[in-house]
C-alpha cells in the first residue's frame, strides 16, 4: 500500500465515513483519492469472506456513487472497488452512468500476482 500511495501520490483514508442517507452510510475500510485528477479506490478489507466483503463492497459503490463528495459522473465514469483478504485479491467496478456492476472473474494471489494487483491499482488512481 505504501508503494501505491508513494507512485500515485494518493491520499488514503482508513476507516472512512460516509453518509448518503440514514439507509445508505458506512465506513470504508480504505479509500484512496488522487486530488489533482479526481480518482477514487476503495478497497474492501476482509478475513476469508470475499462473498460478503463484495455485497459490502457493491453498497460501497453505490453510496459514493450518490456521495457529494464524489468526482462527477463526466470526472470519474467508473467506480473501481476491491475485496482482499491480504492474501487475495478480487475487483468490481460500477459503471456510473449504466447503473451497473461487474465483478471481476479473475482473483490474485500476493506475492505471486502482486505485479498484476499494483498494475489494477495504479492504473485506476491514475487513470485519466
Amino acid at each position: 500500500m505504501t508503494e501505491l500511495i508513494h507512485y500515485t501520490q494518493a491520499e488514503l483514508r482508513i476507516e472512512y465515513g460516509i453518509k448518503v442517507s440514514n439507509w445508505l452510510q458506512g465506513n470504508l475500510d480504505y479509500l484512496l483519492r488522487v486530488n489533482t485528477i479526481n480518482q477514487l479506490l476503495v478497497i474492501e478489507a476482509k478475513y476469508e469472506d470475499l462473498t460478503r466483503g463484495f455485497t459490502q463492497l457493491v453498497a460501497e459503490l453505490t453510496a459514493l456513487d450518490q456521495w457529494e463528495k464524489t468526482p462527477t459522473v463526466s470526472e470519474q465514469p467508473i467506480l473501481v472497488g476491491s475485496v482482499s483478504t491480504g492474501t487475495i485479491w478480487q475487483f468490481a467496478r460500477l459503471d456510473r452512468i449504466a447503473k451497473h456492476f461487474e465483478q471481476g472473474i479473475n482473483s490474485y494471489r500476493v506475492p505471486e500476482d502482486v505485479e498484476q494487483v499494483m498494475r489494477i491499482l495504479v492504473a485506476t488512481l491514475i487513470h485519466t
